[in-house]
């Protein structure tokens, strides 16, 4: 490969390290271009900035943001660049595996915490259906009034919809869940 094929692709490759460390977050974007500075010797204005450019010249100097820096130690040929990138490549895919987001566990840890919730729901509407027929019970008019007037109508309509969603859902995981055992 001559030197233009491979400035093209180590710029090709930039591009797509900071695109997949802006998908995890700002910060984690600032630490590859922290260990970019580290591994070319320069020094970036790395700020909270939306988009970043950044990529190496054919003169071998680096481009960010439309300002151009230039190694703090000479970088003479496009191999002493190549070595310098494998280093980047190295710290930077460390970084981004540790960052790695895991969506499946963590869809599983909604889906386990959706379970608790449609059973503390289903335990909350037994213990006020147990008080307001208690309180009918033992003649307590004034309380049963007061559950029938304030307490149903603040807990049904939220409750009713809400229950419904989580109750799909869980229905969905746990029939994923014997799908997989099958």
């Amino acid at each position: 490969m001559n030197k233009k094929e491979i400035l093209d692709k180590i710029n090709n490759e930039l591009k797509s390290y900071i695109n997949e460390s802006s998908f995890i977050s700002i910060k984690c974007r600032n630490k590859l271009l922290k260990i970019f500075e580290e591994e070319f010797n320069i020094s970036l204005d790395i700020s909270n900035y939306k988009n970043v450019d950044l990529f190496i010249n054919d003169d071998f100097s680096i481009t960010y943001r439309e300002d151009k820096y230039i190694s703090n130690d000479k970088i003479n040929s496009i191999s002493d660049i190549e070595e310098r990138y494998n280093n980047f490549i190295f710290k930077a895919d460390k970084l981004l595996e540790r960052k790695n987001i895991d969506f499946q566990n963590k869809s599983n840890m909604n889906n386990i915490s959706n379970l608790i919730i449609i059973i503390g729901m289903v335990l909350l509407f037994i213990i006020v259906i147990y008080f307001g027929v208690i309180a009918f019970i033992s003649g307590d008019y004034f309380d049963c009034l007061w559950f029938l007037v304030v307490i149903l109508p603040w807990i049904f309509p939220k409750f009713k919809d809400s229950f419904t969603n989580r109750f799909i859902q869980a229905k969905r995981y746990i029939k994923s869940l014997f799908k997989r055992v099958k």
